[in-house]
């Protein structure tokens, strides 16, 4: 099998997951939508929250994955796979433990700072309190599930994300609306099924674990090996989830900007997500599956197929990208008709959706050639590019163009594509240097 026949086979079932996963999405926006407007604002607020937690999980994920998929290429011991997948487990349940209750002691305080009021604060609240206290499950699902995909069984969790998003759907039938004798509980339900559908992947994922790397033989771990595991998952973690901390962070307080625009602007936002989601999905995949070939290339020593890897990926991304941002431009009114029925947010959603040629042209790169350069171990740059772009081009141009300018939620937008532009620059021209002096240092 040739390298892109290979890539592909990797990414397809990746892509199907993540695709799938944007449908469901839509689907419970759609199915909430129908119950209450400003419930789909208050779950985007939410989420929104939810995912920038995530993100510290990610810490260890991002470490442990480099790590898993370089030692895999390199065909080390199972032992050492073990020691990285244990330490994984630990560290993010017992992260994941505090998250949830933090989250459900102090889900008022948290909501304040959101700036949301009357109904949407109340659904807020009530979706915050149930998915945001067994968060401790996704970060564990997430752990597997990286795990699974170092190995390249991508097909696996796709088979397992489809068992979960459709119990998902399912559960939101019955709960949100009330049908087969369960109360009508709108948000709440929304909330439950969500939890109940994430236990259920988490338990399948692990079992799927254990069966692949601990059930032939589980060899002992001892706090030593914790402590000699930590600081090289660290190591690549740290600078790899910063930079993701730091994307969260900003889009965070473009939130509280939004906010600040009003609850057509906030459900505008979430709809737009919503069908934006859809576009990048080919690209966060491709991004992932690429990382992962280039982990096995790195760990092999096989630095040739990494640059051409990087470079057919790419283009790739950039293709499928742009093609499926014209397709969304060119039907965003009725689609978002499928979303709602109110004339006000349709038309600036509308609005800002003709900006997103400018956001998935970066987007389609970074999401490459950042995977490309951390699977390479070259997880410092990313992050200082990152985080100085993030700031000084991103949050400061989304204030700019959205108060000062009078721009509104199009100016913020439109800030998020010129930030993804100039990182995409530096990203590129980063990997050539790379490149370059590998080759250099060889010949």
């Amino acid at each position: 099998m040739t390298e892109k026949k290979k890539l592909f086979s990797l990414t397809f079932p990746i892509f199907l997951e993540s695709l799938l996963f944007s449908i469901i999405g839509s689907v419970d926006t759609i199915m909430l939508s129908r119950y209450n407007d400003s419930a789909v604002g208050a779950v985007g607020v939410v989420n929104q929250m939810i995912f920038l937690i995530l993100i510290a999980g990610n810490i260890i994920l991002s470490g442990t994955g480099i790590l898993l998929a370089q030692a895999i290429g390199a065909k080390k011991a199972k032992d050492y796979l073990q020691k990285l997948t244990l330490t994984a487990i630990v560290i993010n349940l017992f992260m994941g433990l505090l998250f949830s209750l933090a989250f459900v002691a102090f889900s008022g305080s948290v909501l304040s700072i959101m700036n949301l009021q009357g109904e949407m604060l109340i659904f807020a609240e009530q979706y915050l309190v149930i998915v945001g206290g067994f968060i401790f499950m996704q970060l564990l699902a997430m752990t597997f599930s990286m795990f699974l995909r170092s190995f390249g069984k991508t097909k696996a969790t796709l088979k397992i994300s489809i068992i979960t998003n459709v119990t998902n759907v399912f559960l939101n039938y019955l709960l949100i609306y009330g049908h087969l004798g369960f109360p009508a509980m709108g948000v709440r339900g929304a909330a439950i099924a969500t939890m109940i559908s994430r236990a259920l992947g988490m338990i399948i994922l692990g079992y799927l674990v254990y069966d692949l790397i601990f059930k032939p033989k589980m060899l002992s771990f001892t706090l030593n090996d914790f402590k000699e595991t930590i600081p090289a998952i660290l190591k690549f973690g740290l600078p790899a989830a910063g930079e993701q901390i730091s994307y969260n962070l900003a889009r965070f307080v473009m939130m509280l900007m939004i906010t600040r625009l009003g609850e057509v602007a906030i459900t505008a936002y979430s709809y737009s997500n919503t069908l934006v989601s859809f576009v990048y999905i080919f690209a966060v995949s491709l991004g992932q599956g690429t990382s992962i070939m280039i982990g096995w290339h790195v760990g092999a020593k096989n630095y040739l197929k990494t640059k051409d890897l990087a470079s057919f990926a790419s283009k790739a991304s950039f293709l499928i990208s742009m093609l499926a941002c014209l397709v969304l431009v060119l039907f965003r009114v009725p689609l978002l008709g499928l979303l709602t029925d109110n004339v006000e947010i349709i038309a600036l959603a509308s609005q800002v959706l003709v900006f997103n040629f400018i956001l998935e042209a970066g987007r389609s790169q970074n999401l490459i050639y950042v995977s490309a350069l951390r699977a390479s171990s070259d997880v410092q740059f990313p992050f200082y590019v990152g985080v100085l772009s993030m700031w000084s081009v991103g949050v400061f141009l989304a204030y700019l163009f959205s108060f000062p300018l009078q721009m509104g939620l199009v100016g913020i937008w439109l800030a998020l594509g010129l930030d993804e532009i100039v990182r995409a620059i530096f990203m590129r021209l980063r990997w050539r240097k790379n490149m370059t002096e590998i080759f250099i240092e060889r010949s």
